[in-house]
């Protein structure tokens, strides 16, 4: 199956990265979709540009001390990174591959969105519980806005004006009001009793996400202590649906093709399938150990197949799970395959 060798080819592209350093040198255009890949490297404090073309490392670019997610404005061909331990961000201007700029930020800037004119970069500042709106274009920050609990992931609305916050030290998602820069709203996901964990020594995981649909239209945010998922209308604020899940979710991935979110439940080691057309868990799948994430595309064997890759921090494995029938169904007649291959 290709898109597994295209797998292994990049898994073996990022163990090259580690070992081998060429000088950084101008890209042929650093901001065209699918073209490069960019991955932080931790330990070495820098970015590896990954040529598509050639599965080859071509560059690697220096930023801050810690490096822990890359964003890409194809607007402004400019590449950011956060820094968590010198709590900064990196822009870099993919034109030369020299940073530009070093913004600094409150403490631990780790994820980042980029709005959709490619020019507005939201940036949580997770262990001060603030977001920072910082201009790509004037290389500063704009605001920083208070008031959240460990903002995690960011999710901008469809026009830009609307910016939903994942707090994952809490039971809501908090909308801000990007022109005010003010937190205006806060969409309750789970009940208060879910802190109950954090009473008994536990660790607390509140909402990882808001994952929009392709068409921004709908966000789906899960809820890891209240086993949960709220729909939200991503124009209007409102929770469209609350959807049961297993055990412990993690946070809901869309499949290439946008019909369905997927849900890893660590805690009962599954993998919630959600209709986006009916709102409904049409599957569950047998997923794996610790799982932080799942990529999706289409199997060359059956044109229709949606294949998910699922990832396991604990094995340093992945497994393969097979959407059988991505056409309209309903949960009576959906009929799914799990393929059970690791590598």
């Amino acid at each position: 199956m290709k898109v597994w060798a295209r797998l292994i080819v990049f898994a073996a592209a990022g163990a090259a990265a580690a070992a081998w350093s060429p000088p950084a040198s101008a890209l042929e255009d650093g901001s065209t979709p699918g073209r490069y890949v960019y991955v932080p490297n931790r330990a070495s404090a820098d970015i590896a540009v990954i040529d598509t073309a050639t599965d080859r490392v071509v560059a690697r670019v220096a930023v801050g001390k810690v490096p822990h997610q890359v964003v890409v404005s194809a607007a402004l061909n400019k590449l950011v990174a956060s820094n968590t331990q010198d709590n900064t961000i990196s822009i870099v201007d993919l034109a030369t591959l020299e940073v530009e700029a070093t913004v600094a930020l409150d403490s631990e800037p780790e994820h980042m969105a980029l709005g959709p004119n490619g020019r507005l970069l939201a940036v949580g500042n997770i262990g001060a519980g603030t977001v920072s709106l910082v201009s790509l274009a004037a290389n500063r920050e704009l605001a920083r806005i208070d008031g959240l609990f460990e903002p995690h992931n960011l999710t901008f609305s469809r026009d830009g004006a609307l910016l939903y916050v994942a707090n994952l030290g809490a039971n809501h998602v908090s909308v801000i009001d990007v022109a005010a820069g003010r937190v205006v709203n806060e969409i309750r996901v789970a009940e208060p009793a879910a802190f109950a964990a954090l009473e008994s020594g536990g660790t607390f995981q509140g909402i990882i996400n808001v994952t929009a649909t392709p068409d921004g239209r709908l966000g789906f945010a899960a809820h890891g202590e209240g086993d949960t998922l709220a729909v939200i209308d991503l124009a209007t604020q409102e929770t469209v649906k609350h959807i049961a899940l297993g055990d412990e979710p993690w946070r809901a991935f869309a499949t290439a093709d946008g019909r369905y979110m997927l849900v890893p439940n660590n805690g009962d080691r599954t993998v919630s399938v959600i209709s986006v057309a009916t709102l409904e868990v049409v599957a569950t799948l047998p997923g794996a150990a610790d799982m932080t994430g799942i990529n999706t595309g289409w199997s060359d064997s059956v044109a229709s197949d949606t294949v998910a890759f699922v990832i396991s921090r604990r094995t340093s494995s992945l497994s393969s799970l097979s959407i059988a029938r991505p056409s309209p169904i309903s949960a009576r007649d959906a009929s799914f395959a799990a393929d059970v291959q690791r590598i």
